[in-house]
């Protein structure tokens, strides 16, 4: 089932289109890694999905009850207590204090509890921050840059447990970040905001696979790929077919009894290349 559906989208800061006819689906479950330029629109495509930006409900059809949302730093009170912040946030979605106990665990926050936010370190203060939006939602979550500032045990740490959030409880995430590598680790799918357009990179003109084998040569790959019509390319040493001819270019090696590695092209190698 799509979670999101954004049909015809179009956008503008007074005379500066943002988003010009943007078309993109979201499946349940989903973790969508959202790249693009400073000012490309990642923010504000966010905050629109959101409701921050009202007035979009023609072509933005959200199929949850509600919406969680980190976008830039976590809105917490610095001498309130991690506790105390999060029963705040309770009472205003309306939520139980359950959701506390149900969350604190796999979130790692126990020990944090009774600690003041003034006295978190940034990456605390991050997992906090996906807390609430956890509180405010167990079905949607967009996070802005969230690993901004942190160290590379931080980044990890939190990327562990986004992913964790969606295969333990279904949870779908899009996620902002310039830092391609990280999407790479933990998103299903990504989406590019580029001169005014949102394009899906999981479609067969972007998703592609080196492919490559320790029994044959490389100019043996190719020519059995141009005896059999199927399309490729080659980028220094790699040999690169699109996905929707992976399943053929498999098939083909396995007939002739020789084997066949692929490994799926990165974002920022898909990202650069169709610059």
């Amino acid at each position: 089932m799509n979670i999101l559906t954004v049909s015809n989208l179009n956008f503008s800061y007074g005379k500066k289109r943002i988003i010009n006819n943007g078309n993109i689906s979201i499946e349940s479950g989903d973790i969508v890694g959202l790249i693009g330029n400073n000012g490309s629109g990642k923010t504000t495509l966010m905050k629109l999905i959101s409701g921050i930006i009202p007035g979009y409900s023609e072509n933005i059809i959200v199929n949850s009850k509600s919406i969680g949302v980190l976008i830039e730093e976590p809105s917490l009170y610095k001498d309130m207590t991690v506790l105390e912040n999060l029963r705040f946030y309770c009472k205003l979605y309306r939520q139980e204090y359950d959701v506390i106990s149900k969350y604190k665990k796999t979130l790692d926050v126990e020990a944090f509890l009774n600690k003041k936010v003034s006295k978190l370190s940034l990456g605390m203060k991050q997992r906090i921050g996906l807390f609430v939006a956890l509180i405010a939602s167990n079905e949607f979550i967009l996070l802005d840059e969230p690993t901004n500032g942190l160290d590379p045990t931080g980044i990890d740490s939190l990327l562990k447990l986004i992913k964790n959030l969606s295969l333990d409880f279904g949870i779908t995430f899009i996620i902002s970040s310039h830092i391609l590598e990280n999407l790479d680790k933990v998103c299903n799918k990504n989406v590019l905001i580029r001169n005014e357009k949102l394009i899906s990179l999981d479609s067969s003109e972007y998703m592609k696979f080196k492919i490559y084998s320790f029994e044959v040569s490389q100019s043996m790959i190719v020519e059995c790929l141009e005896e059999n019509k199927i399309p490729y390319e080659v980028n220094k040493r790699d040999i690169i077919v699109s996905v929707s001819d992976i399943e053929k270019v498999e098939s083909l090696f396995n007939e002739k009894n020789i084997s066949i590695s692929k490994e799926k092209t990165s974002l920022s190698e898909v990202y650069f290349n169709d610059k």
